[in-house]
């Protein structure tokens, strides 16, 4: 069986150069690897990616990448000539997303969206601009099925509302604003210009960092939103609506759990975790958020931080840092809190597992009980029809596969192994843990100190193709020296590896953790009289009187700004 791969790419903003460093090498090694395999004729060595989950830049990349897996495979071969080489480092400059079209509202967004939506045209429906489209030609690392799940993250501004009932007769009603495309794309189907607009689109929306970015519209299906409390009313009877979209990356920059829910969605997805991995792409490291605390009011907020000195600005600073790091981390959270109850789950089944083989319990003791609740988990409208018991079986069939060695290791002695296997079932059916796999993660996350591009909140990189160039090149590099740990590692997806890296340029130390005051002085005078302007509008919008609108602006907006730029 060969081995799967779900590939998560977070929130990067310029810093998608160096998640395209890494993505690049990550396909190229497999690619050589596959080639290997089939080379040898050994299939169940080959490594298929058969996720990707993205947020922000993130959704852009994963969405490129989908393509080129599915359809043109070739494209992706050399370093320095590829779609994400391309569009992350030549195509997106800083002089572009200035230049606002005549259509572009200024009080709409800082940047031109339109330079971006003519990047995600040229890379993702440009294949369709000519008939008859190209024969498809897949990449190496794509499933033998021709399959692969496509999520991206998205931030819903009108939110989708939800109803329960209340045990009073009335209702509840809640309004979700983390959304989501999830797509599953097929090669023998999916080569159409009408599905890749959808993901084009999508993929725009999944990277509208708000403000600097102009918010877009997306057409919904309401078959995208299955659950049974969804409030259909606002529907009014359509098959879709319209909704507004911002960053993906606002509720889920780093969508790990999207990509376990895509895991798991696909027949035995949760089974066989020792053969599936996540990869994992960030530009962040992880570290802790925590400020430290003090009860002194002349201790500088941005130090630390309590009561006494938490004046407005403090207070409004720490809210958006908080807001933003859980954001970040929540779904490793979910990742890291499935994985804790598995191993307690494995820890159960093993002492069960001790109390079998020594006597200790016996089927007759247990299989009363686990008969009674394990009815309970399947019946239909209290009943036990055969659907109901062909998903018991295919349970207990799923359970076997997953404690193949541990039910083998009861021999010939099948009555004690099922009754055995029924108790654990009981177990993973109570904590809801049934068609869940433990998440191992591989990351590919760069020290932020030798990245270029991460000044101005990451917007540092659209100055110069030399700072995008530096961390696509960095990214090449941490990639290369993680695959060769992992290939090290016994019982790593990436073990036994068969792959040659190809050559880095020279990468310059010097722009390792480059100060934004060595930036073109010109160019950061053009970003600050626009920031400024749309600053400017805003208050005005919001009917900010002339006088305090201006000290707001030559105190804190103006002051803030000139910092970030080091202006």
């Amino acid at each position: 069986m060969a081995k799967k791969l779900a590939i998560t790419i977070a929130g990067a903003v310029s810093l998608g150069s160096y998640e395209s460093g890494v993505a690049f090498e990550v396909l190229d090694a497999i690619s050589q690897h596959n080639q290997w395999a089939e080379a040898n004729g050994v299939p169940d060595q080959r490594i298929e990616i058969d996720v990707l989950a993205g947020a922000s830049a993130g959704g852009m990349t994963s969405a490129m990448i989908a393509q080129r897996l599915l359809f043109d495979g070739p494209s992706m071969a050399q370093p320095y000539n590829n779609p994400l080489y391309n569009a992350w480092v030549r195509d997106v400059d800083i002089v572009g997303l200035l230049a606002r079209q005549k259509d572009e509202d200024a009080t709409h967004s800082v940047f031109s969206s339109d330079l971006v939506i003519g990047v995600s045209k040229k890379y993702l429906t440009g294949r369709y601009a000519t008939q008859p489209v190209p024969p498809a030609q897949p990449h190496p690392a794509l499933p033998v099925d021709g399959q692969i799940q496509l999520g991206l993250a998205l931030s819903n501004l009108n939110g989708i509302d939800y109803v329960r009932a209340t045990s009073s007769g009335g209702a509840f009603t809640y309004t979700a604003h983390e959304d989501e495309l999830v797509l599953p794309i097929d090669q023998n189907s999916g080569d159409r210009g009408d599905l890749w607009e959808t993901i084009r689109a999508t993929a725009v929306a999944c990277g509208a960092f708000p403000v600097a970015f102009r918010v877009q519209d997306l057409l919904r299906n309401i078959v995208d939103y299955p659950s049974p409390f969804l409030d259909r009313s606002l529907w009014d009877g359509a098959p879709s609506r319209y909704f507004t979209y911002t960053d993906g990356g606002v509720f889920q920059n780093e969508p790990l759990g999207m990509a376990k829910n895509l895991v798991e969605n696909q027949p035995g997805g949760h089974l066989n975790a020792e053969q599936r991995g996540y990869v994992f792409i960030a530009p962040q490291p992880k570290k802790s958020g925590e400020i430290l605390y003090t009860n002194d009011s002349n201790v500088d907020p941005s130090q630390a931080f309590g009561a006494a000195n938490a004046n407005y600005k403090a207070v409004v600073e720490h809210l958006a840092e908080a807001m933003i790091g859980q954001s970040e981390f929540q779904d490793w959270i979910t990742a890291e809190g499935v994985n804790d109850r598995l191993k307690l789950l494995d820890k159960r089944a093993g002492e069960l597992q001790v109390l079998f083989l020594s006597g200790a319990m016996t089927a007759a003791q247990a299989n009363p009980v686990s008969s009674v609740l394990l009815k309970s988990f399947f019946l239909e409208k209290g009943v036990m029809t055969p659907a109901a018991l062909a998903n018991l079986q295919a349970a207990r069939t799923q359970l076997r596969t997953q404690y193949q060695a541990e039910y083998a290791a009861f021999l010939d002695d099948t009555v004690a192994a099922d009754a055995w296997l029924d108790a654990v079932l009981v177990l993973e059916l109570a904590a809801s843990l049934h068609e869940k796999e433990e998440m191992l993660i591989y990351d590919f996350v760069a020290d932020s100190e030798l990245l270029a591009s991460k000044g101005l909140e990451s917007f540092e990189g659209f100055f110069d193709v030399q700072y995008r160039q530096h961390d696509y090149d960095y990214g090449r590099s941490v990639a290369q020296t993680q695959l060769a740990k992992y290939k090290a590692q016994t019982g790593s997806i990436f073990a036994n590896l068969n792959w040659t890296p190809k050559p880095i340029n020279p990468i310059d130390p010097g722009l390792n953790n480059f100060d934004m005051s060595k930036v073109d002085n010109t160019k950061r005078q053009q970003v600050y009289a626009q920031i400024r302007d749309a600053a400017d509008a805003l208050l005005q919008e919001l009917g900010v009187a002339t006088l305090v609108r201006k000290a707001l602006m030559l105190f804190y907006v103006q002051g803030r700004i000139k910092k970030l730029l080091a202006l």
